[in-house]
């Protein structure tokens, strides 16, 4: 392979792997997302052969709140707090504090389950909590942000990784284009993210933040601020530039 091309590692790894051959293959270049993977990295591989260009970001891709509400079958008089994907467990967290607040203010909590996740984990929540409207499907990525478009705030509770350092969040990144605000609860998954999301460090202020966020005190120019640097197209080009050096090199 070296005889023909250039070789480019991306590390997703959160932690040194444990097979041997790993290290055994000598990169033209490694990227890594920030310095946290190149912490460990950097311990097998040369430094400089080592490149830092962040996870790519879903472009700003805004719609309308009524239109998305309407093609999805949603209310248009009640808040919508919206969480999906394969993580039930990540759900229960944040019940209590939404019941909370449902007692006071006409909300939906609408979780999109994927089946290939554990979705009959979730089965009986709606019986127990009446807020709660429950959907089983995979969502396709103009699906997805139909769903972003719809709701007022995006709710993923994910507790730090305890067997890796080097984390982040997939979802964030995939999610943030659409300018719905996101709620996380401060993790090592997030802690790389700035004020384009909004970190809760307990249930109290979380219900704090999220009404906040009902009243409209989110600022979507950070957003706009985070994604000039972060968006798939600005990241193409970092690995535009560096497959370009890399070939100059060979050369």
């Amino acid at each position: 392979i070296r005889e023909k091309a250039s070789t480019v590692m991306v590390v997703h790894e959160g932690g040194p792997s444990a097979d041997p051959l790993y290290y055994k293959f000598e990169w033209d270049a490694i990227v890594c997302f920030d310095e946290r993977y190149v912490e460990f990295i950097s311990k097998y591989f040369p430094k400089e052969v080592i490149h830092i260009i962040p996870y790519p970001c879903h472009p700003l891709k805004l719609g309308d709140k009524v239109e998305a509400r309407k093609k999805l079958g949603l209310p248009l008089d009640k808040k919508i707090v919206f969480s999906y994907g394969f993580r039930p467990q990540s759900v229960f967290p944040v019940l209590p504090a939404l019941k909370e607040l449902s007692e006071k203010i006409p909300l939906i909590y609408l979780i999109v389950a994927n089946p290939g996740g554990d979705p009959q984990a979730l089965k009986d929540i709606p019986e127990k909590y009446n807020f709660v409207e429950l959907r089983i499907s995979a969502l396709p990525l103009d699906e997805l942000y139909d769903y972003l478009h719809a709701a007022d705030a995006l709710v993923i509770h994910r507790e730090s990784s305890r067997k890796y350092k080097a984390v982040l969040s997939s979802s964030v990144c995939l999610a943030i284009g659409s300018g719905c605000p996101i709620l996380f609860y401060e993790s090592n998954f997030v802690e790389k993210h700035g004020d384009e999301i909004i970190k809760y460090r307990d249930m109290e202020d979380f219900k704090r933040k999220l009404l906040d966020v009902f009243e409209g005190k989110f600022d979507l120019e950070k957003v706009k601020e985070f994604l000039k640097e972060r968006s798939a197209d600005v990241i193409a080009v970092k690995f535009i530039k560096l497959f370009e050096s890399l070939k100059k090199g060979k050369e």
